[in-house]
């Protein structure tokens, strides 16, 4: 691998000789399975070279070993020790929920803009140093909601910004699938305060219907773990009332055999079987949309309007694509000061804020205000 603080090659461009860019260098911190994708999404681009792995397990060395870069045990002998590989320009953090306020902070007080995983971090407080951090410092911080790279998502926004379906009036959601048993078998999954469905995966839903719909001021969630009898949720039923007045249901759970979730609906991630099935119903004054099949049904221009009438429908057309080395061109772009994040750390910590504000509801079961940050 090059030493991306030599001197730029040389190549020839129009008759002329010209400098060919040097290769964004950024590390990944975490070499847990988000990390190590990453790290492969990194080693494989064209643009950019993989610097480093951190990890603070001993037994991640071997991941870096894998890729033939160094191997760092905590963030900051990674930012302060010799890299033989030269400067770092980005590092992607995908440490526990925990540790990702202190290695975001570190890396962003010595100037490293940082692509933190989803969330943000455990707790608004935390998530706050981030943002403070970022700010006084002017060093950029991306976080992880790759959904909203994706085009089926941006153009499901389109649709919903046109006027096609009206006035927004609500939306129903649903997220239903089974996880199988050793999923669970990780501890931090199953034990509060970052184990459990919502922080977990409803969150990137949270997020999505904060994208497509507006902000959400208020949640009533009902949860229950009857089904796996662990100390989080398995299902929750939840009310959403947005700063739009639009109206919004979600019914999760992670514990039964069915089709209708995003995983399973968008062919996003190939892991995943995929189905022909809808897990989004937006509703509007003058149509409806589903998702991802981005059927719109509607009646027909200047036809009588009613619930006896005829409805008819048609099709968008665009296929999911694999967001994560969208996200990931997207940040090598902020790195080099070239675009701004598409989800910074303040709108990231909305997500979080709405997360928390459905686990609180459900704990103390009344309606609960979405928290600014």
């Amino acid at each position: 691998m090059r030493d991306p603080d030599a001197p730029p090659i040389l190549v020839m461009k129009d008759g002329g000789m010209t400098s060919a860019p040097n290769p964004t260098c950024l590390a990944v911190i975490g070499a847990g399975q988000m990390g190590r994708q990453h790290a492969a999404l990194i080693a494989a681009h064209k643009d950019c070279s993989l610097a480093a792995i951190c990890d603070n397990d001993p037994t991640a060395r071997s991941v870096a070993n894998r890729f033939g870069v160094p191997f760092y045990g905590t963030v900051p002998e990674l930012l302060n020790g010799e890299r033989p590989h030269g400067t770092i320009h980005g590092a992607i953090i995908a440490t526990p929920n925990a540790e990702h306020a202190p290695d975001a902070v570190r890396c962003i007080q010595q100037g490293v803009p940082v692509l933190i995983e989803k969330p943000i971090a455990e707790s608004l407080a935390a998530a706050r140093q981030i943002i403070d951090a970022s700010q006084e410092t002017g060093t950029a911080v991306l976080v992880g909601h790759h959904r909203r790279h994706n085009p089926l998502v941006r153009q499901t926004k389109e649709i919903l910004q046109s006027d096609a379906l009206g006035r927004l009036v609500g939306v129903s959601v649903l997220w239903t699938l089974c996880k199988p048993d050793d999923y669970y078998d990780l501890a931090w999954r199953c034990t509060p305060p970052a184990g459990g469905p919502t922080l977990i995966n409803l969150i990137h839903e949270l997020d999505s219907l904060r994208y497509w719909c507006g902000e959400i001021l208020e949640v009533f969630a009902h949860a229950s773990s009857a089904t796996r009898r662990l100390q989080v949720e398995d299902s929750l039923a939840i009310s959403l009332r947005f700063e739009n007045g639009v109206l919004g249901s979600i019914f999760a759970s992670d514990t039964t055999p069915a089709p209708w979730s995003y995983e399973a609906t968008t062919g996003e991630n190939p892991r995943y079987h995929t189905t022909s099935e809808d897990c989004y119903h937006f509703f509007g004054s003058q149509g409806s949309l589903t998702f991802p099949q981005l059927n719109v049904w509607s009646y027909p221009a200047g036809s009588p309007r009613g619930w006896q009438q005829p409805l008819t429908t048609q099709r968008s057309s665009c296929d999911a694509e694999d967001p994560l080395p969208i996200q990931l061109d997207h940040f090598l772009n902020v790195a080099q000061q070239r675009e701004t994040p598409l989800v910074d750390a303040r709108d990231a910590s909305r997500s979080l804020a709405t997360a928390l504000a459905v686990l609180d509801s459900a704990t103390q079961h009344k309606p609960i205000s979405v928290e600014t940050p």
